[in-house]
């Protein structure tokens, strides 16, 4: 057969062919949906909880705590952005002869402690979200901004401020946020977030909401639902959608890298459907108690440079943190010395990013046992993510 025969019959072929994916980010584990799904009782928990703001009146601080991948960021972004379309606040009430200015509103803010994980970043992150126009961040001191968040609220307007992932390495405890917004105003009321819960006289005088791991029914729901809007229709088999679950143990952000990872094996490969060995080597590419990709997508870009040639490097590339440092300081995309490429793995190693298993028979450097730097997040999921978002 003639080559220019063989090339029109790929074309043909190739018109005709289904396409697997159709929205890889629907499937993307650090996104979360406009309507979390299998979280109907926690809602009405957190709600129960911030009832008094419909009557006019500040809710106690409280704390919501639960595994990774048990939906709670997915749960309160998705609260405090209905919340604030319709609660009045400052901004959306209009005064007429019969609402006075004397009627209390109340603002709602979310605030990613990865993003804002000091004193200044917090109070910053809370008045830009609260204010309408843009807060400068630098020129302007903590004193500065805790005058100007206090002169935002006051006894006509409050605020219920929402700090996500609290208590992470990166990040500070749920008691200095709720201390750092009681300390400007005490028309703040503070709903933290995070994995663990709060112990001693701090959990007996604010209230707590556990929010349990994902029921396997509730996550194969959550499955099925992205997969629809991210590949073909019977692209994914039920069955396989089941094992996927079942592998996660209720961890909604494991089973999705994975199955993220899975899809983009497939779509690689020009399958039609997401078969066994796919989602397989899906689920292998996530690590036992890995840490969350949110987490490692909140890092400097710097440092998401040398993961991304970190990821690819080989066995014996990775054999010590010595061998790991020269064989990135050679990749094009990193412009980093071999001194601080080794000072960003032992960071990220402390950080619990980067997990460090020991090779006994080796040293990397004089006395010192050699470890073997590895990956502690899904290495598919990451490096189809950061290729096509970042």
């Amino acid at each position: 057969m003639r080559l220019e025969d063989r090339i029109t019959r790929r074309r043909q072929r190739g018109g005709t062919r289904r396409r697997l994916v159709r929205d890889l980010s629907a499937l993307d584990p650090t996104a979360h949906p406009d309507e979390p799904t299998g979280r109907g009782p926690t809602l009405e928990r957190i709600l129960d909880h911030l009832d008094p703001i419909f009557d006019g009146d500040l809710p106690p601080n409280a704390h919501i705590y639960g595994p990774k991948g048990a939906g709670k960021s997915a749960v309160v972004t998705t609260l405090f952005e209905h919340l604030s379309r319709v609660v009045p606040s400052q901004q959306s009430v209009i005064y007429t002869t019969t609402r006075t200015a004397g009627a209390p509103t109340t603002s709602f803010a979310y605030i990613d402690a990865r993003d804002a994980s000091t004193e200044f970043a917090l109070l910053h992150a809370t008045l830009d979200a609260l204010s309408e126009e843009s807060i400068p961040s630098q020129g302007v001191g903590v004193e500065a901004l805790r005058d100007r968040l206090a002169r935002r609220v006051s006894y006509d307007e409050r605020a219920v401020v929402a700090v996500d992932h609290v208590g992470e390495p990166e990040t500070y405890e749920a008691m200095t946020a709720i201390e750092a917004l009681e300390a400007v105003s005490p028309n703040f009321s503070v709903l933290t977030v995070g994995r663990t819960p709060l112990d001693g006289e701090t959990a007996e005088r604010i209230q707590s909401v556990s929010v349990p791991k994902y029921e396997r029914h509730s996550l194969v729901d959550i499955l099925v639902a992205r997969a629809s809007d991210g590949v073909a229709r019977n692209a994914l088999t039920h069955e396989v959608t089941s094992n996927v679950a079942a592998w996660a143990d209720g961890d909604a952000h494991d089973a999705l890298s994975a199955l993220y990872g899975a899809t983009t094996l497939a779509a690689t490969d020009g399958a039609d459907t997401i078969g066994a060995e796919y989602v397989d080597a899906g689920m292998d590419a996530v690590p036992e108690d890995g840490c969350s990709l949110g987490r490692v997508f909140a890092l400097p870009d710097s440092r998401h440079h040398v993961l991304r040639a970190f990821v690819e490097l080989d066995d014996e590339d990775t054999a010590s943190v010595s061998a790991a440092t020269e064989a990135i300081a050679s990749t094009p995309t990193v412009s980093l010395s071999e001194a601080t490429i080794r000072r960003v793995l032992y960071e990220l190693s402390d950080l619990g990013i980067v997990r460090r298993v020991s090779e006994r028979d080796s040293t990397d450097g004089p006395g010192r046992p050699a470890t073997r730097p590895i990956p502690n997040f899904s290495t598919l999921a990451f490096r189809g993510l950061i290729d096509t978002n970042h």
